[in-house]
């Protein structure tokens, strides 16, 4: 590259300050830590500073680094100049953002947390406002879900609010709603469709009859659209035997992820008890996911110190489960979060499981699951079987 040439952080690349420094690619949902230097750099490479002048600022040896940069496509050489804004969070970070914009459904399913559908809508002003505070407050990813996100009235008109913010947008579906026309739409305004499948056989016995195949249809449609599909299943007594299948029909189509989780005995799935699969069992099938999304920690922080939850009246809490215990309202999101890191965040040194030796890779499980379980400071022992650890149980 020559030293006059330049540089200018590529479209789709995003710099912020969270625990340390960091650049964000937006649409591969790819986090990579930066140290001083190489941070003060990339602040720069908005397309007015010669590379010369940039290099010889940093004191940085530029062979290497510059390869690195143009190898992952961090930075690159176009006419015209970018304004480089960076985004700094409070610490614990808030990163992921869950936003339930509707308790709308148009299924009924056994196993829901949030109980049975009702008729709340998120207002646009209210959903403006929590997007610019989440981005303001140097947030990565939004998570947009209901209910079922496509039945609030006004979606076409609060998905054209998110393109003039710089955030992983991510729509959490059950899949059936999304014909060919409305997957196209998609394709303008999300970066990725999570569809949530629950067995192959087994799926319309907890969804309602018919909820597979168009699910289905729904993944299809948004492939064929170009919108990555990730998959989400929950773990149930009739689909333990599936996930081998699913497994082979997820990769088949390629899906960029699949999660898989075991559901906690909360809502509709409290008086459909015959779908629990006892714990020890269901914890053997978490081997089939991939990845930790919103839920992830880091630091000596319990479960979701980097995520938070908007439910459709507005108000804020820890997470979904939670959403009964409100610590705020989306008027005012940073207020709301030091709340929830004051109130329902803890280090792991007050888990009842503090001296196990896994401890800091499953950071103590659940906290909603916990409380069910012996107390909110207990282990989650989903996890505790999947680790084989069972003397704190």
């Amino acid at each position: 590259m020559p030293s006059n040439e330049l540089p200018v952080l590529a479209q789709g690349y995003v710099l912020r300050k969270l625990e340390a420094p960091y650049v964000y690619n937006i649409p591969e949902d790819q986090l990579y830590e930066l140290d001083d230097e190489a941070f003060g750099f990339l602040k720069k490479c908005n397309g007015r500073n010669p590379l010369a002048k940039l290099l010889e600022n940093a004191g940085m040896d530029s062979r290497e680094f510059l390869e690195y940069l143009l190898n992952e496509g961090i930075i690159s050489i176009q006419k015209g100049a970018r304004k480089i804004k960076v985004r700094e969070s409070p610490i614990p970070s808030l990163r992921y953002l869950l936003l339930n914009i509707t308790d709308k459904c148009n299924l009924a399913c056994r196993h829901c947390y949030l109980g049975s559908p009702g008729n709340t809508n998120i207002d646009l002003h209210v959903f403006q406002k929590a997007v610019s505070q989440f981005e303001d407050m140097g947030g990565l990813k939004l998570m947009v879900s209901g209910g079922e996100p496509l039945l609030h009235p006004e979606f076409r008109a609060l998905m054209e609010i998110l393109p003039s913010y710089e955030l992983r947008v991510v729509l959490l579906s059950n899949g059936t709603l999304i014909d060919k026309k409305a997957a196209k739409k998609l394709s303008c305004f999300v970066h990725e469709v999570q569809v949530s499948i629950d067995g192959i056989n087994s799926h319309d016995l907890l969804r309602g009859k018919g909820s597979f195949d168009k699910a289905m249809h729904g993944i299809s449609n948004l492939i064929d659209a170009g919108v990555p599909v990730s998959i989400a299943t929950m773990v149930h007594k009739y689909n333990a035997e599936e996930f081998d299948g699913m497994q082979k029909l997820f990769s088949d189509l390629e899906v960029a992820s699949w999660s898989v989780d075991v559901p906690c005995v909360t809502g509709e799935l409290a008086g459909n008890k015959d779908f629990i699969l006892n714990m020890k069992d269901a914890a053997l099938l978490l081997k089939y996911g991939s990845g930790a999304g919103g839920h992830e920690s880091s630091g000596d922080y319990t479960c979701g110190s980097h995520l938070c939850a908007v439910s459709p009246d507005g108000t804020v809490s820890k997470c979904g489960f939670f959403a009964g215990e409100p610590v705020g309202d989306a008027a005012d999101l940073r207020s709301a979060w030091a709340e929830i890191c004051k109130k329902y965040l803890w280090t792991l040194d007050k888990l009842d499981c503090r001296d196990c030796k896994v401890l800091h890779d499953c950071r103590g499980g659940c906290r909603f699951r916990a409380r069910q379980y012996k107390g909110i400071f207990a282990p989650d022992p989903v996890l505790c079987h999947v680790n084989g650890v069972t003397e704190f149980l």
